[in-house]
């Protein structure tokens, strides 16, 4: 799996941007369809004038897409988004409790399990965060 250093850390390996300092912007979503474009606003809103802002709207409309779509049991997703100098680093969260984000090879026309293979392809770093009360999948990208 070539691209980008993938992390799965534990709650003491925690380098989350919802538990640091100065966030630039949170915001809490409903975990539906019809919220995807609001948190993809969001993010551009966030990153107004960012080198990476399109690549990180990008991926944040992945990330969002898949906790609507694969945390079944979840209420509410929340995105935080973070700069540190060039760097942007984004949080996905999702409050449900069942199932582990994985990845999937994608294949010729399939429409689905692509999101973490163009997050891997276009994140310097990424990867999540599973503990008791969510699921946490973060980025980060710099302009290239």
């Amino acid at each position: 799996m070539p691209g980008a250093p993938f992390t799965v850390a534990d709650a003491h390996g925690l380098r989350s941007a919802a538990y640091a300092t100065p966030v630039a912007a949170t915001r809490s979503f409903a975990r539906r369809a019809d919220e995807v474009p609001v948190a993809r606003r969001f993010i551009r809103n966030a990153l107004t004038g960012h080198p990476a802002a399109f690549e990180a709207e990008l991926l944040t409309c992945e990330l969002v897409t898949n906790a609507v779509q694969h945390a079944t049991d979840a209420v509410r997703v929340t995105v935080a988004v973070m700069r540190r100098g060039s760097v942007v680093h984004v949080d996905v969260i999702d409050d449900g409790r069942i199932g582990l984000p994985h990845w999937r090879e994608a294949n010729g026309q399939d429409e689905c399990g692509r999101g973490f293979q163009l997050v891997n392809q276009i994140a310097q770093r990424w990867g999540f965060l599973r503990e008791q009360a969510g699921t946490c999948v973060w980025f980060e990208i710099a302009p290239q």
